[in-house]
């Protein structure tokens, strides 16, 4: 090569070839994945290990003057350009059924990684032909290297990824839950303002019994799927990912659903989101049915009663109010 902008341009390629290779749909037959997974995770920690290494020796070559010439950096870049390679190609290398779930999260972390690393790569480039400061150096070479840090850390399955979403919206819902449990406590003050937006009082107090009973549900729902998701063992791990789709933002409608109780009360309002959370937890319901042994049927079905019974309450209170 003649100028050392070819081999930044040619890192910057080999980035962007990688990235578009992660986006391609992978083959949907059925292949043993357990296997695959154990090399993919003793390949994932041995090259993020390898591509640590090799981003910081190129990174110390050309910290400070005089800079390497054009051999010496081609020779580098390409050193990290294979180790980058090596480790996108380890999980190009799984197969379908490992789970949408946890190959979406695997592929997510790659991307900003490769993104993170044409930043670092864009730093350096600066230093040399522009004649930047070391800082942006730094500050990209340390984030790259938390990049390579955390991907062992990740879930190393679809059953551990979706745990994974299962937990953090449990840990919502039962913050949510809390709140609810504090607002309804102040709001058995006589004392308190009827104008008092941070308290429920007049008829969001009618609805709020209910609205807890839903809420309560939902929680109770997502503590029996994460048993049942444990316990899944089916050699086509997609069939956990409709779980993600339908626990997927029922924080949110959970909070929308409280929120909807503090003044001013709108009940049409307060139904609808009775009506979305319902129905998430409907949802939710059905596909755990799928996935489910004969010895959960008797809490789904409990569940299904508690939904029905909680929304019915709450459109008749909101009817009456």
């Amino acid at each position: 090569m003649n100028n050392v902008s070819e081999v930044f341009d040619d890192i910057f390629s080999n980035c962007d070839v990688l990235i578009s290779s992660l986006q391609k749909e992978k083959d949907s037959s059925l292949q043993p994945c357990e296997h695959s997974l154990q090399e993919f995770h003793s390949n994932l920690t041995s090259f993020s290990k390898v591509l640590s290494h090799e981003a910081t020796k190129f990174a110390i070559a050309h910290s400070s003057p005089p800079f390497p010439d054009v051999a010496t950096t081609q020779s580098l870049a390409g050193t990290l350009c294979n180790a980058t390679s090596q480790l996108v190609g380890c999980y190009l290398l799984l197969p379908y059924n490992c789970g949408s779930t946890f190959l979406q999260l695997i592929e997510k972390e790659l991307e900003s990684l490769l993104l993170g690393l044409k930043q670092f790569v864009e730093a350096i480039q600066n230093l040399i032909l522009k004649s930047d400061t070391l800082q942006p150096c730094l500050l990209s070479t340390g984030i790259l290297w938390e990049f390579c840090d955390r991907l062992p850390t990740l879930p190393k399955n679809n059953k551990e990824a979706v745990l994974a979403v299962l937990n953090r919206e449990e840990e919502l819902i039962n913050d949510a839950i809390e709140e609810l449990e504090q607002a309804v406590n102040a709001s058995a003050n006589d004392e308190i303002d009827s104008e008092d937006e941070t308290v429920i009082h007049g008829v969001g107090q009618e609805l709020q019994p209910s609205v807890r009973g839903l809420v309560k549900t939902a929680a109770a729902l997502i503590r029996r799927t994460k048993k049942v998701v444990n316990n899944f063992n089916d050699i086509d791990q997609n069939r956990l990912d409709p779980v993600v789709e339908n626990v997927s933002s029922m924080s949110t409608e959970v909070d929308d659903l409280i929120c909807s109780l503090y003044a001013p009360v709108n009940l049409i309002l307060a139904v609808g989101h009775g009506n979305k959370l319902s129905s998430k937890v409907e949802n939710l319901l059905k596909t755990v049915q799928g996935i489910a042994c004969e010895d959960d049927m008797a809490w789904i079905e409990l569940l299904s009663k508690a939904v029905q019974h909680n929304f019915q309450n709450l459109q008749s209170k909101a009817a009456s109010g």
